[in-house]
């Protein structure tokens, strides 16, 4: 029995409104979704060799949903498969479409969406599901819907969109992508500002479900794109009326929502001070019931998760609340201490951003009253949630093996390599290698009991030292991870030329950081570039050209460039003479 017909089994026709077919075929579009990732997904949908495009798509978009069209019988009541349903909203595009495809008037479809939440345990990219209710009609229609699967898809919201970027992305689908245009418009009802939605669709189907390749993509807002996607002389799907909302309630909605993130850092924080996603792993808990265990007031607590739950990191209600793989995350040893981190400290320090940006001072220092060195060095306890933070923040580190090749390498030097971590994947992933850790003596003192949990120690030589000073000579790949952004471009060439002295002219420097895009593609590196400003003194994030520039600055050629998880890179660097 497959995870479709168990999950079947266990929920029924009963109080759903939906018969045995369209319960069967939600189940199947749920199991799919599950067992793929973004990029599992997009190869699938995309015909030929397009792995290239596939990955291209995930790094520009986020995967939204999977969509089916059912025609209940009755009013819906329970989803199967233990799906969490929203209100139903009404259909704009897909409403337009499916009147055209059979010559129905549309005031007369009165075709519905519902948004369901996936049930918890999925290890896909997708926590969401749509389903396009159609009451059931002509046997014709349904008939056809449900062998051809017109209306069932997989959707991608697009990450920042702006005309340039959507024009890109465009041209990748219709181009190597191989797929048409398939239809669209903009439904004022989706979302706060209302939405732009593209088909795509190519020939073929997927195996073994038999649905056809469609592709959708989500736009917030209304874009010019569509004028290209949809060709001249083809229906425009209907408009938001004017007399429907004031003209500027939309966007002071989406002003209240990015406002207010504040809010959302807050309780996320209070969530992982109080270890509620540790607690919840091992199953759902009442609001009562885990307030007894974190130690926190029922009723606030309830009201935090409620919260919560609108932000995607909790589902459930008063009968109990369970993670979803978003709030999994919060968990220790993954992002718990990041957010004790980001609502704390650098919380604080934030608040002075405003002043900072006025005078040019330092952000930090003015809100916390000394450098942020200094400050973790004077405050133990939140130098280990800073360090863990670190730690947890590190989790590319064992793709660094895989895009730098270290077999024949003698010794890597990890300049401030902190507790070892990155050095352990390389030392693991290349055994002839012997390794070089070189920072504070504090760090490698922890560094040293870290490492001595391991089998690795008689392979790492532990170095104490100051990198503004000098740096361990003799090495064959000299690493500096996450070191540059910390510094303005004085001190980063004084680092860099340190490293110049103490390498042979046959070793090569590896610099991690997460680059900013020169072409204004999204990336995590534009509000880290702001962060880095916040909370180090010159620090900032900076291009491939600016890391070039300093890189020359100090008697290197930047010969390659890879990139990472999360927008990291590892830049390769050979010196010149």
């Amino acid at each position: 029995m497959d995870m479709a017909e168990a999950s079947y089994a266990r929920t029924g026709a009963t109080d759903t409104g939906l018969d045995e077919v369209d319960i069967r075929r939600i189940l199947q579009v749920v199991e799919f979704l599950e067992s793929h990732t973004t990029e599992e997904l997009l190869a699938c949908v995309l015909p030929g060799d397009a792995a290239h495009v596939a990955a291209d798509l995930a790094r520009q978009c986020r995967f939204a949903h999977g969509s089916v069209m059912v025609f209940p019988t009755a009013e819906v009541g329970e989803l199967p498969g233990e799906l969490i349903s929203g209100p139903p909203a009404p259909s704009v595009v897909v409403r337009g479409r499916v009147a055209r495809r059979y010559g129905l008037p549309e005031a007369g479809l009165g075709i519905k969406i519902v948004h369901a939440t996936l049930p918890y345990g999925a290890v896909g990219d997708a926590d969401d599901i749509e389903i396009f209710l159609c009451p059931a009609g002509a046997q014709k229609m349904m008939d056809d819907e449900r062998n051809s699967g017109h209306e069932t898809h997989f959707a991608l919201k697009v990450i920042a969109p702006d005309e340039d970027r959507l024009a890109r992305l465009w041209d990748l689908i219709t181009g190597p992508g191989q797929m048409s245009p398939d239809g669209g418009g903009f439904n004022p009802h989706e979302g706060p500002i209302g939405r732009t939605v593209l088909y795509f669709r190519a020939d073929g189907r997927l195996d073994p479900q038999g649905w056809p390749r469609r592709l959708e993509l989500l736009i917030d807002g209304e874009h010019r794109i569509l004028a290209t996607h949809l060709p001249a002389g083809s229906p425009q799907e209907e408009r938001l009326p004017e007399t429907v909302t004031p003209g500027d309630e939309e966007p002071t909605r989406r002003m209240l929502e990015l406002l207010t993130g504040a809010w959302a850092t807050q309780a996320l924080c209070a969530a992982a001070e109080l270890g509620v996603a540790d607690h919840l792993l091992a199953g759902p808990e009442t609001s009562a019931s885990l307030a007894r265990r974190v130690g926190a007031d029922a009723d606030l607590l309830h009201r935090v998760l409620r919260y919560l739950g609108t932000l995607g990191v909790v589902r459930g209600d008063d009968r109990g609340w369970e993670l979803t793989e978003l709030g999994r995350t919060l968990q220790t040893g993954a992002l718990r201490d990041v957010a004790r981190l980001y609502g704390g400290v650098f919380y604080r320090s934030f608040g002075s951003l405003a002043h900072s940006v006025r005078t040019g001072s330092n952000a930090f220092e003015h809100a916390l009253g000394m450098a942020p060195f200094d400050y973790l060095n004077e405050h133990p306890d939140q130098a280990q949630i800073f360090h863990g933070a670190m730690a947890a923040g590190s989790s590319w580190f064992g793709r660094v093996p895989e895009v730098i090749n270290f077999s024949g390498v003698r010794t890597v030097v990890d300049i401030a390599g902190g507790h070892g971590d990155l050095l352990r994947h390389i030392l693991a992933a290349s055994p002839g290698t012997q390794g070089v850790l070189f920072d504070q003596p504090a760090v490698v003192k922890a560094a040293q009991e870290s490492l001595g949990q391991t089998d690795l120690l008689d392979r790492c030589e532990l170095v104490a030292g100051d990198f503004t000073e000098e740096v361990p000579h003799g090495g064959d790949v000299y690493l500096l991870s996450r070191i540059l952004h910390d510094w303005d471009d004085e001190q980063c060439v004084r680092i860099l030329a340190n490293c110049r002295r103490a390498m042979p002219e046959t070793a090569l420097l590896v610099v991690i950081e997460r680059p900013i895009p020169a072409d204004g593609t999204p990336s995590l590196a534009i509000a880290w570039d702001v962060h880095m400003s916040v909370n180090n003194l010159g620090g900032r994030e900076r291009t491939h050209e600016e890391y070039r520039r300093l890189l020359r600055s100090a008697g290197f050629s930047l010969i390659d460039a890879r990139p990472l998880a999360l927008d990291m890179a590892a830049l390769t660097a050979a010196p010149t003479s």
